[in-house]
């Protein structure tokens, strides 16, 4: 059978119109790829929506995971990766390890370096652990005001702090107070404190020394502290005129950022008294008469701060008493007068002591202070003859300036230093040593300001107080062009601050006499019966009295600014030089 040919029918391409399409023309649907599509076939089996097949390779945005298969492809690392972090790891940690060490070695040595500078420059007692050296030295180092730049000053709450760890330590005898005992006989009872004072018999001389310095340092910051409340934490301090108390009914309100005062039941005082620690030299036994005295007039001059004239009195009668019997003769009242505390004429030189003057002249001071210039005169004057009549001091060689260099520094570091000689008892022989002459300028000018003052009418007494004053002013002087003197700041500016008194005793003096003068002259220029002498002899001479006085003063007043000025300089170096340092000593 032949085939049927069916005709061939012309597909026609869809011709585009060439007419731009308007805005209501229906564009017709592309046409799908067929490639893209499935037959119809797997349209009837396949389930799925999507007409496309479902490959997971083809999709890597993993919209078929969960969320937490997400999270983990993204923390997801390669091998090479992993290696990679392991060693980076390992290296952290081992460089940061290295960092440490050397960071710990560096600051161990550092404090070590301190810690030896300290000792150099406050030496503490060998026989002392380590622990109870290192809270002395860090209590002498607190009591220079440049170590503590951001208030100026003595930092005496940190200071007392520091030597309170180093006194439990020493009156322990589990610890550094082995030896020390309760004295059995002769003990003495103190109002409000019980029985005070140790035996320190046992003990070395450097051991006692070592605590006397740090019992007069808690006394210094005592004095300092007081009123001074804490809470019972010890973070903070709060001054008297913040805290509520009878002499202060109204305090101040403590100012922005600093908290505020504690209630009355949980405020601490930061202190003891200072008569604690005074009164627990004086009662101890083992202490020379030196230390005793000292304590003495410190616990005095504190109790004369405070008004308390009576009780001041008897201390400074009671150090005069501790200088008496060091005494080396039976009979004492013929060195000095234990009533008046003047010295005799007629006493040996060689029989008084550097304790017996010093009790005397603070006796004196205080009795001047107190308006009895009658008392302190003859006390000054027989102390100045004393000290005029001593022997002369024996020549001593000037100590040997420390080598600060590097090469020294290290060298020095290699040997421990030895601790300085335990001061004199102070029972010894007075001898007049070069670096006393401020003592001496300091006695010429209490003399002449009681003399002049007391003068009355009396122009000889007036010229004799006067007198004495120049003679202050030239003593203290020849003082500052000494060695002795001008190789120590210290003993320099003693010197200054006794010109500068002198001076400016001088100044009034003058400044008196020469209005005293000038009201003679204008009287006597005014006329009437009583200025007859002046206006037939004339009153040329008393123009060239005033003239003179006027002169006088003026030329004292020169002096005394430029010497302020001077001072001032001096200070002003100082402070730059110590505040340029990281550490003072």
């Amino acid at each position: 059978m032949r085939p049927v040919r069916l005709p061939l029918r012309r597909i026609q391409p869809a011709r585009r119109s060439l007419r731009p399409p308007g805005p209501h023309s229906v564009r017709p649907p592309p046409i799908p790829r067929l490639f893209s599509h499935k037959p119809a076939r797997l349209l009837l089996v396949s389930h799925r929506i999507n007409p496309r097949p479902q490959l997971p390779f083809l999709y890597p945005s993993g919209q078929q995971f969960s969320n937490g298969q997400q999270i983990l492809r993204l923390f997801s690392i390669s091998a090479k990766s992993k290696e990679f972090w392991k060693q980076t790891a390992k290296q952290s940690v081992k460089y940061t390890f290295l960092i440490w060490i050397v960071t710990t070695l560096f600051s161990i040595a550092s404090l070590g370096v301190l810690s030896e500078q300290q000792e150099r420059a406050f030496p503490s007692p060998h026989e002392w652990s380590l622990y109870t050296r290192f809270r002395f030295r860090r209590g002498k180092w607190w009591e220079v005001p440049e170590n503590n730049e951001d208030i100026g000053f003595p930092n005496w709450a940190r200071l007392y702090a520091e030597y309170q760890h180093a006194l439990r330590r020493l009156e322990n005898p589990a610890k550094d107070g082995e030896g020390i005992r309760e004295q059995e006989e002769g003990d003495i009872l103190v109002p409000t404190l019980g029985k005070a004072g140790f035996d320190l018999s046992a003990k070395s001389a450097e051991w006692r020394q070592g605590y006397y310095e740090v019992l007069m340092g808690m006394a210094r910051a005592s004095e300092r502290m007081e009123g001074w409340v804490s809470d019972k934490w010890r973070w903070n301090a709060w001054s008297p005129e913040f805290v509520a108390s009878p002499s202060n009914p109204r305090p101040r309100m403590t100012p922005p950022g600093m908290p505020v005062v504690p209630a009355k039941e949980d405020q601490i005082a930061i202190t003891d008294p200072p008569e604690n620690f005074y009164l627990r030299i004086l009662t101890s036994k083992g202490f020379t008469n030196h230390q005793r005295v000292t304590a003495a007039l410190g616990y005095a001059d504190w109790l004369s701060f405070k008004k308390l004239n009576e009780s001041a009195e008897e201390m400074y009668r009671w150090a005069l008493d501790i200088a008496i019997s060091g005494l080396s003769t039976p009979q004492p009242s013929s060195i000095i007068d234990p009533t008046t505390a003047i010295l005799t004429s007629t006493a040996p030189k060689e029989l008084i002591t550097p304790n017996l003057i010093d009790a005397a002249t603070n006796l004196g001071t205080f009795y001047a202070s107190t308006g009895n210039i009658t008392s302190a005169l003859p006390i000054f004057i027989s102390v100045l003859r004393a000290r005029l009549s001593a022997d002369p001091a024996p020549y001593s060689p000037s100590e040997q300036p420390a080598d600060f260099s590097l090469t020294g520094t290290l060298l020095s570091l290699l040997n421990e230093p030895e601790y300085p000689p335990v001061p004199p008892t102070g029972d010894e022989p007075l001898l007049r040593r070069e670096q006393d002459r401020c003592e001496e300028a300091a006695l010429k000018n209490y003399i002449g300001e009681i003399l002049f003052a007391t003068a009355g009418t009396s122009a000889a007494q007036r010229q004799q107080g006067l007198n004495w004053v120049r003679d202050s002013v030239s003593t203290a002087k020849i003082a500052q062009s000494l060695d002795v003197v001008g190789s120590s700041d210290a003993r320099r500016k003693k010197c200054e601050v006794c010109e500068e008194v002198g001076l400016e005793s001088w100044g009034k003096i003058m400044t008196y006499l020469a209005a005293q003068a000038r009201e003679k002259r204008d009287a006597a220029k005014s006329g009437g019966l009583m200025n007859l002498t002046w206006k037939l002899r004339g009153t040329k001479q008393l123009d060239e009295e005033v003239d003179n006085l006027e002169d006088e003063e003026e030329g004292v007043t020169m002096r005394l600014n430029k010497l302020r000025a001077k001072m001032l300089r001096e200070e002003y170096a100082e402070m730059d030089r110590k505040y340029s340092r990281t550490f003072v000593f």
